[in-house]
């Protein structure tokens, strides 16, 4: 049986792509009833309608295969990958990631009850990651621990409490960048006389 909370969550969240979806089709309905003019009897009355609908099929032409390009390219990544952890208690830890392109990977932690289907979204992280980064670790049934390395500036969110689960949060600044110079072992190289 399916979890209704889960399936609304994902029905509202393709709320917006439905809506441009829907938005691009009315607009070609009425360019296309714009070039067709079927009750127009007037001459100049259907010549200035089919030159309506051309100049709006005109963008049309253009940005549809840049928007097509757009969506191919979000699309056309690995499948998310999932680690699921449970406590002794039967409370579940999921951990999803979806890696994005330059970047942009996303990671999500939700927990679920074992008397209940619905997952609820705990922690979020949006910037450099990878799948093995993000350590989930039950401390006991009412401790989650998260440890991940990130950016300052990454978007990401963890909340601390929920029901009666403390989740704790441990991030630890990423590696970027040239080693520090006192880590720099020097080397001894002669030069060519």
């Amino acid at each position: 049986m399916p979890c209704w909370p889960d399936l609304w969550l994902h029905f509202r969240n393709l709320l917006p792509l439905l809506a441009t979806i829907l938005g691009v089709l009315l607009y070609i309905a009425l360019a296309v009833l714009l070039v067709w003019a079927p009750q127009l009897q007037t001459r100049w009355k259907l010549i200035t309608s089919r030159v309506l609908g051309v100049v709006c099929l005109l963008p049309l032409f253009v940005a549809l295969p840049a928007i097509l390009l757009g969506l191919a390219l979000g699309n056309s990544g690995p499948p998310p990958q999932t680690r699921t952890v449970r406590s002794s208690g039967g409370e579940e830890a999921r951990l999803s990631y979806e890696a994005g392109f330059l970047g942009r990977d996303y990671t999500e932690v939700t927990l679920k009850q074992p008397s209940c289907c619905r997952h609820t979204v705990v922690f979020w992280h949006q910037g450099p990651s990878w799948f093995d980064d993000p350590k989930l670790e039950w401390l006991d049934n009412q401790h989650l621990q998260i440890s991940y390395h990130s950016r300052p500036d990454d978007p990401q969110h963890c909340d601390q409490q929920l029901r009666d689960i403390t989740i704790i949060c441990k991030p630890s600044p990423l590696a970027s960048g040239p080693p520090a110079e006192s880590d720099v072992q020097p080397t001894s190289t002669g030069h060519p006389r």
